[in-house]
């Protein structure tokens, strides 16, 4: 194959102008004016908090610890900075550790624990094991309280009943103070909808997106089912946002926070940020959205 010096300078030249055009929409994208992050309620538990969370499960929290603590809080404080307050850790991800001190640099940068929204869960699966596990997540966090804590993924339809001892451990923390409101995390279909058959429960975190990646069944089928518990005052919280990072392309990334912003029955969500540039991302992208 052969160039001719005409071609090449004229590939030259609109490569150039194709880097300077790309400089300057990346400037223009950095300089634009973000809308603040929207404050929402969760549900009928009197906690009110940001639209967007901050996870530390992605791949059951590999991603997180593989940053090691100095990157983890980096990422954390940005976040905080940037106006984030929910975050969203579980005892199995090994984070909470991680989490004491990214609370601690919060608290140094002037952003208080009583700012946060912080949510934890537990795999717990008998009563004697319930009951030890959230005077160690305090003592891990280095906290007071938790606002709200969630039986870890649940799979099976009959949770109520069978692990009916520990939900009622959960309620002795709600009753306590410790826990400000108690839920569950569901991980297949019959899970979730074992979720309305329970009447004091505060808060449900559901795996939704409108790709039906790592869900726990189609959005057609999960949708009516959240849309009756946020009916009945539950609070509905949003993972799997991306997918666990499958979706690769800004666009499917961008279409599934239109479709979760608008459904009107997720009221946060709570997204697994490993870099400062993914949580710019996703806050330019919600500030869109927002019109």
């Amino acid at each position: 194959m052969s160039f001719s010096r005409r071609g090449f300078l004229s590939g030259v030249s609109a490569a150039a102008l194709s880097a300077s055009l790309l400089r300057r929409t990346v400037a223009q994208e950095a300089t634009k004016e973000l809308k603040p992050l929207p404050r929402v309620k969760i549900g009928k538990t009197g906690i009110e908090t940001t639209l967007l969370g901050v996870g530390t499960g992605t791949r059951g929290g590999s991603d997180f610890l593989n940053m090691g603590q100095s990157k983890f809080v980096e990422v954390m404080l940005h976040a905080f900075q940037n106006g984030i307050r929910y975050i969203d850790t579980a005892e199995n991800y090994r984070t909470h550790i991680f989490m004491r001190f990214a609370l601690q640099e919060a608290a140094k940068a002037g952003i208080q624990r009583e700012d946060f929204f912080l949510l934890t869960k537990s795999f717990a699966r008998t009563a004697g094991a319930a009951k030890v596990v959230v005077d160690r997540y305090l003592y891990e966090m280095e906290c007071k309280y938790i606002d709200t804590l969630l039986m870890h993924c649940l799979s099976n339809g009959d949770w109520p009943k069978v692990h009916e001892d520990v939900w009622d451990t959960f309620r002795e923390f709600r009753k306590s103070g410790r826990v400000k409101s108690i839920g569950v995390s569901c991980h297949t279909f019959e899970a979730l909808e074992a979720t309305l058959t329970v009447e004091d429960i505060d808060v449900v975190l559901v795996r939704i997106n409108p790709f039906g990646v790592n869900m726990d069944a189609t959005p057609d089928k999960v949708v009516p089912v959240i849309q009756k518990l946020h009916d009945r005052g539950v609070g509905i919280l949003g993972m799997k946002i991306y997918g666990e990072g499958k979706f690769t392309e800004k666009q499917e990334r961008y279409d599934s926070l239109k479709y979760v912003m608008n459904l009107g029955c997720v009221d946060a969500m709570t997204i697994g940020f490993t870099e400062k540039a993914h949580v710019d991302e996703t806050l330019q992208m919600v500030s869109e959205i927002q019109g």
